[in-house]
């Protein structure tokens, strides 16, 4: 099941929203950071990537049974963890579809968009890390392995810096007193 989870996920959130932007818009909307940028631009969105890519080489290697989880849950268990990891990838794909042609993975500190707080950016401002939390609990109830949990810990930290030490300084000094009122009436990640 944490294969076709993750699988599901690079799928529909990265190569299928990637490719869908640059059909709309002629780019992918990828932005990597620059090498002459700060290191706290550099390192989280590296290790952001590095962790997904552990966890889909430590999966598959699980699938070929090479390495096993360290428990093994009852069937119920197991695809609620799935429903819930799906749920995550659901709610993934739902807030970069309502972010429209705004959409990008990283930040180009040059380029204005506008400011998204419709749909679930009403109840979240984050409803894309919101999902990838899901996705990732589920993914490490349907894998339970301390090297996926490893990797789930270091996507969150890469997510936190993300958002506290580069979104949210480009966007208060992009939109100004429309974020800082956005920012004080809703949620940074949970949508409740």
């Amino acid at each position: 099941m944490a294969l076709i989870l993750i699988i599901l996920f690079l799928v529909l959130a990265v190569i299928l929203r990637a490719s869908m932007q640059r059909f709309r818009t002629g780019d992918f909307g990828l932005r990597a950071a620059s090498l002459d940028a700060p290191l706290v631009e550099i390192l989280p969105g590296t290790l952001f990537i590095l962790s997904f890519a552990s966890a889909l080489v430590l999966i598959t290697l699980g699938e070929l049974t090479h390495i096993t989880p360290i428990t093994e849950f009852s069937n119920i268990i197991e695809w609620l963890f799935f429903a819930l990891g799906v749920t995550g990838v659901a709610i993934t794909v739902v807030s970069q579809h309502q972010m429209g042609d705004s959409w990008r993975i990283g930040v180009d500190q040059t380029e204005t968009t506008p400011l998204k707080t419709n749909g679930l950016y009403a109840r979240s401002r984050n409803p894309i890390y919101f999902g990838i939390l899901l996705f990732w609990i589920g993914l490490c109830g349907t894998f339970p392995h301390p090297i996926l949990w490893f990797c789930a810990v270091i996507c969150w930290c890469c997510i936190e810096v993300i958002v506290r030490k580069i979104e949210e300084p480009y966007l208060k000094r992009l939109h100004g007193e429309q974020f800082k009122v956005y920012l004080s009436n809703t949620n940074r990640y949970f949508l409740f």
